[in-house]
């Protein structure tokens, strides 16, 4: 292409609001000048929610994915109505828009994650986990406080948006993500596309109901919480013999001063770091059936990696080493299984990924002009 008509794009560019230009100083005088062009980063922004039964995270990043405002919110009531707690969401995702300076006008796109199968309208259509969610339209219930697009999808889905993005799935074109905390649920990418289904319930394990010992809504912290309170009562009942240093389950019990109320899964994981001799038997019953599912996933996709998300994320090898064993004792060629370095922030991070997506897809396709018209660096300004 000759310089005129990259120029002439170019400013095409920065007349839409996308782009700034800059005529070089040290090139005046010596023929024409060379001229640089920089994308606006802060041409418009994008949030981010991950709306669960307790909390609600969320994000506000720039055009780059630079997240400038995050902020998090605990629901008074976990079983309070719908209506009540996407108000609490709509404030929180306004103190976050207010924290980084950002006006309604310059908001691009909006994504809210849930638990459940959210179909392609962003309706929570089954077991979502949340009190009153089923049934509920997210994209227009938040669309009314925000003027922009606004999608839904499912967390687990977003969480494996975010690992391939952020993550420790960087590169990979075939991988599971599985957050695995209070519940179990899968987001799948096959030959690098995200895997929905007919319904959006692509990833949900309700198969798991159908394996012994295990209900599909049971994930590796409520597990750990359930056993490790379960073992803290046999302790006290067992009195002061099990109270010995060397007896199974007597670091946990010291670790909760004997209080099965105050156990909790890291807890119970810092128990197994300290080396309780009930080790062998919290493994088998925390991470067996997950094992056991993991197993059966990779033996039905065949993913080069699994990813383990979620707050139980947070225990490495003291279960990563244990759960990959297992896992590699249920099969014959078990993938690459790894935990998230994402932590609680996985889910909330996709849903900026996919919130940029949406973005791109709406002024792109045609070419639309940046909203808000906010003023960029000042010709010949640095970049970064």
């Amino acid at each position: 292409m000759s310089r005129p008509t990259v120029l002439a794009a170019a400013d095409h560019l920065v007349d839409l609001g996308w782009v700034t230009g800059s005529v070089s100083r040290a090139a005046a005088g010596r023929g024409r000048p060379s001229r640089s062009f920089v994308f606006r980063r802060d041409a418009g922004y994008v949030l981010g929610a991950d709306i669960g039964a307790r909390t609600v995270r969320v994000a506000v990043a720039d055009l780059t994915g630079h997240v400038v405002a995050e902020d998090e919110h605990t629901f008074s009531d976990p079983g309070m109505a719908s209506g009540e707690r996407l108000e609490a969401v709509i404030r929180t995702a306004t103190d976050a828009l207010d924290a980084a300076g950002v006006s309604g006008e310059r908001l691009l796109a909006v994504c809210a994650g849930s638990s459940g199968t959210v179909a392609a309208d962003g309706t929570v259509r089954v077991r979502s986990g949340i009190p009153g969610f089923v049934g509920v339209d997210l994209p227009d219930a938040l669309g009314r406080a925000f003027e922009c697009a606004v999608v839904a999808e499912n967390d687990c889905n977003l969480a494996v948006v975010a690992e391939r993005w952020r993550g420790v799935a960087s590169g990979s074109e075939n991988v599971v993500c599985v957050l695995a905390g209070e519940r179990l649920g899968a987001g799948i990418v096959l030959h690098g596309a995200l895997m929905r289904g007919h319904q959006g319930g692509a990833g949900e394990l309700g198969f798991l109901r159908f394996m012994g010992g295990f209900t599909a809504a049971e994930g590796l912290a409520s597990r750990a919480r359930a056993e490790g309170r379960r073992l803290v009562d046999a302790v006290t009942a067992r009195g002061a013999e099990a109270a010995s240093p060397d007896a199974p389950g007597s670091v946990l019990h010291a670790l909760a001063d004997g209080d099965s109320a105050r156990v909790d899964a890291p807890l119970v994981f810092e128990a197994m770091r300290r080396g309780d001799t009930a080790l062998p038997s919290l493994v088998e019953h925390v991470l067996g059936p997950a094992a056991r599912a993991i197993a059966t996933v990779s033996l039905l996709l065949d993913p080069e990696l699994i990813v383990i998300g979620g707050a139980v994320a947070d225990a490495g090898d003291v279960l990563l080493g244990p759960l990959r064993s297992m896992v590699g004792r249920l099969t014959e060629a078990p993938p690459r299984l790894e935990f998230s370095p994402l932590g609680d922030r996985v889910v909330v991070l996709g849903a900026v990924r996919l919130a940029l997506d949406t973005a791109l897809a709406e002024f792109q396709d045609p070419l639309a002009p940046a909203p808000g018209r906010a003023e960029g660096p000042p010709p010949g300004a640095p970049c970064g």
